[in-house]
């Protein structure tokens, strides 16, 4: 393959990513397979991921501007708690066996596609959910697990980044149900871009990054951020979750079989 083949190939997977990422948090069913088709190690793949999918957090954060004008609160009040999961997740990806999380991810992407595709009951947003949307939920016990899933997302997010956006997403969907799915998929891609942030720039510290394949993706992944919340405020709620629940399963799927092989 030549080198300008090369890149319009990470170019067009870029764009790819982007969408799929910023409508649902599923840009490694795009860039991490083909990055791996394309020689790249488990680790280097998940770092170079990670890398070029910041483009498309900020470009999908512009994008979302509208679902998250009334949403402020909510999205101030997580990212200090994602970004403090994600230090921890991504000082791990370099402390724990490889071995670990190639077993882990699967399972945990293959639960968020299950919980996606489930039959969800949406809560109406009358004005006591809405008033107390800001804390995701009305009583004390439903905040704090809310606030330990969310740290534990981020913790996953920057140890495994693979992933980590449908799991968001997948509960957001759970505990923000008050709600639109446009709505929490904004949330969660600020969430997302503020762990991908930090984990590029633990990454950028602790390991080589293979800028070859990050500069193009780079490109392709700031144009499909902007095209992906675009899609998702025009597509039913509900559809949106089952189409993000398979591609999550499918995924899964597609890691175990490479983990067995």
């Amino acid at each position: 393959m030549s080198e300008l083949v090369s890149i319009i190939l990470l170019i067009i997977i870029g764009i790819l990513a982007g969408i799929t990422s910023a409508a649902a948090g599923l840009a490694s069913l795009v860039s991490y397979p083909s990055l791996l088709a394309m020689g790249l190690s488990p680790v280097m793949a998940n770092v170079t991921s990670c890398f070029s999918t910041v483009a498309s957090g900020y470009s999908s954060v512009v994008a979302s501007a509208k679902e998250l004008r009334n949403n402020r609160k909510q999205m101030w009040i997580m990212i200090p708690v994602v970004l403090t999961g994600s230090i921890i997740g991504a000082l791990l990806l370099f402390a724990l066996p490889s071995k670990w999380f190639q077993d882990l991810v699967p399972i945990c992407i293959g639960a968020a596609g299950v919980i996606l595709i489930m039959p969800h009951k949406p809560r109406q947003a009358h004005p006591e959910l809405v008033k107390n949307s800001q804390a995701f939920g009305r009583s004390r016990l439903h905040r704090f697990l809310a606030w330990v899933g969310i740290f534990i997302v981020g913790i996953y997010s920057g140890y495994f980044n693979a992933g980590a956006g449908v799991m968001m997403l997948t509960l957001l969907t759970v505990v923000n149900r008050s709600q639109t799915f446009a709505v929490n998929n904004a949330l969660k891609n600020v969430a997302m871009t503020a762990t991908n942030t930090m984990a590029a720039i633990i990454f950028a510290i602790e390991a080589v990054i293979y800028w070859q394949y990050v500069l193009p993706l780079f490109v392709g992944n700031i144009l499909g951020g902007i095209l992906g919340p675009i899609i998702v405020r025009h597509l039913p709620g509900r559809l949106m979750q089952i189409i993000v629940g398979a591609g999550a399963l499918i995924l899964a799927v597609s890691l175990i079989i490479r983990n067995v092989m």
